[in-house]
């Protein structure tokens, strides 16, 4: 089934891969988890023993469901746009076997009319399955088992030649980095997937900390925002401009997705003290107080509004840089 979205920065979301395990700080509150586990209880075999939910929390249990009725979703659709693969799950969990994303990929081959945002926190596994030298042809040959030929009129694969132009130019391939730990350790992966061709893009949202993003050239996106639902963790303005500035910097397009729950309202005073449950003060380093503490003239004062009233404004401007690829929407 393919669904237009109310996220930001894409048109549809395409869940053939459901069900995820956490793997770092950004997953501590996962909307998708909650999701899940009310989608369930509504009756939807799809999203059977994926999560477990309790206080308004979910839990994934380490389930990955694979949803044949949604594959061929994309191809389904004439007019080009965005899809997000997967909003669900992670594409690259350890439980997806590879056939399935062959299959997967070569729908994003014939489908070269759309854009295609693939995100994951686990870009190593990634890499790996980019990389395999005969991946295409593996391709191919999903295409030849499992795609009728009515899907296959009017593309580009041709048996007597290379199927497919790989890397996919219509694909983005994209990792979550919530702070500097992780854009560390997720950094190789992707300038390896980059350094093979592949358009890549980073999602700093939720942001958690501040991040150098210094060797991180070879992006064509960078997503930055703070963290929305119950248990919302503030983010520090300067971490959004650090990750604005860069991307002027080298001419990579930025957007600014939103604030999430908590807005800032202006720069710290020293004597302030606050109503910790309505407003905090937020240090460049995390650090998080209500007032009477030691920080300096960079801290800021955020205020608990609510995704729609904090907006998505970053100094006043709304920042929708996208990347415009080659045959995608």
């Amino acid at each position: 089934m393919a669904e237009r979205s109310v996220i930001e920065w894409t048109d549809h979301t395409w869940t053939p891969i459901v069900g995820c395990t956490a793997k770092s700080p950004a997953c501590a509150n996962c909307y998708a988890a909650p999701m899940a586990a009310r989608l369930e209880a509504m009756g939807m075999a799809k999203y059977a023993g994926l999560a477990t939910r309790s206080g308004g929390r979910g839990k994934w249990t380490g389930k990955v469901n694979l949803s044949e009725a949604d594959v061929l979703a994309p191809l389904n659709k004439r007019r080009p746009a965005r899809w997000f693969l997967t909003s669900m799950g992670d594409v690259f969990h350890e439980a997806v076997p590879d056939e399935f994303l062959d299959r997967l990929f070569a729908v994003m081959a014939l489908g070269s009319r759309h854009t295609f945002q693939v995100l994951t926190k686990r870009p190593e596994r990634a890499a790996q399955y980019l990389n395999t030298p005969d991946r295409v042809w593996k391709l191919f040959g999903s295409v030849r088992k499992h795609i009728d030929d009515e899907y296959r009129e009017g593309s580009r694969w041709e048996e007597d030649e290379t199927p497919f132009p790989w890397p996919l130019p219509n694909v983005l391939i994209g990792c979550t980095a919530e702070d500097q730990a992780r854009a560390n350790e997720r950094h190789p992966h992707m300038l390896r997937i980059a350094a093979a061709g592949w358009n890549t893009f980073v999602s700093y949202e939720p942001a958690l900390g501040l991040v150098d993003w210094t060797g991180w050239q070879f992006l064509k996106w960078l997503i930055s925002g703070g963290e929305s639902g119950h248990g919302a963790r503030p983010s520090h303005p300067d971490w959004h401009r650090a990750a604005r500035d860069f991307c002027a910097a080298h001419g990579i397009p930025y957007m600014f997705k939103q604030w999430g729950e908590w807005a800032p309202r202006r720069q710290a005073e020293r004597d302030d003290l606050l109503d910790a449950r309505r407003s905090v003060i937020v240090k460049p380093d995390g650090g998080i107080t209500s007032g009477l503490m030691a920080y300096g003239s960079d801290a800021w004062v955020l205020d608990r509004l609510g995704k729609k009233a904090a907006g998505r404004l970053l100094d006043g401007q709304l920042w929708d840089g996208v990347p415009v690829l080659k045959g995608g929407a």
